[in-house]
């Protein structure tokens, strides 16, 4: 994969994948419902950022590149943390339809893996795009272990992303001239592939449950 970002004297290289070109990032906006809830996403890779900026197949759109002034910035690296802590987050923050029993094991699994996000101003850690989501509620709904949910997350390269949160950090994101106009008749098909990949990567998976599963965390309910 290209362009990977580089950190040097403190300054971290961030690229976000957009149909618009965003030069001042707004604080306090974005999906609360996304992975470490309401912020700025990017990647420090560039070829994710690409595809991630062209969602239709019919439209182009913009890499924007930004560097980000690390330095007495609070960076919570998820990648390091148990990977317990990392759903919890997610299921803090993600939305969706969940039966009541998924709810209740949801709600049993933070209170039992409790992580607090809200003292950082960065979030450091894996993506959890629709098709990876799908691979926790499976986990949750107990048809998958907690040792192959974490080699399914793995799956089509996603790779860590940064969400920047804090007003603080918002204040040391440059942009970086110039950005960056990508084709979706060529970074389209790639996003597709990409998800696709990780689907039937799950999907030839076998003996999904072997190992530690919700009801060895949580307990039946």
């Amino acid at each position: 994969m290209e362009k990977l970002s580089e950190q040097n004297d403190g300054l971290i290289t961030l690229f976000h994948g957009s149909e618009k070109i965003i030069r001042v990032p707004e604080f306090g906006a974005g999906n609360m419902f996304n992975d470490y809830g309401r912020g700025f996403y990017t990647s420090p890779y560039f070829e994710l950022a690409a595809e991630w900026a062209v969602p239709r197949r019919d439209v182009d759109g913009y890499v924007n590149t930004y560097e980000l002034a690390a330095g007495g910035l609070a960076i919570l690296d998820l990648d390091i943390e148990p990977f317990e802590h990392w759903i919890t987050v997610l299921v803090q923050n993600r939305g969706g339809r969940f039966s009541r029993i998924v709810r209740e094991r949801m709600s049993k699994f933070a209170e039992m893996y409790p992580f607090d996000t809200g003292k950082y101003d960065v979030i450091k850690g894996w993506r959890a795009d629709d098709a990876y989501f799908s691979f926790i509620r499976d986990f949750f709904n107990v048809g998958l272990s907690l040792e192959n949910l974490k080699v399914a997350m793995k799956f089509g390269g996603l790779g860590t992303q940064y969400c920047v949160v804090s007003k603080k950090a918002f204040g040391q994101l440059g942009f970086v001239e110039p950005p960056v106009k990508v084709s979706a008749a060529e970074y389209h098909p790639l996003r597709v592939m990409r998800d696709d990949g990780a689907r039937n990567s799950y999907n030839a998976m076998l003996n999904l449950t072997q190992g530690t599963t919700i009801f060895d965390m949580v307990g039946r309910d």
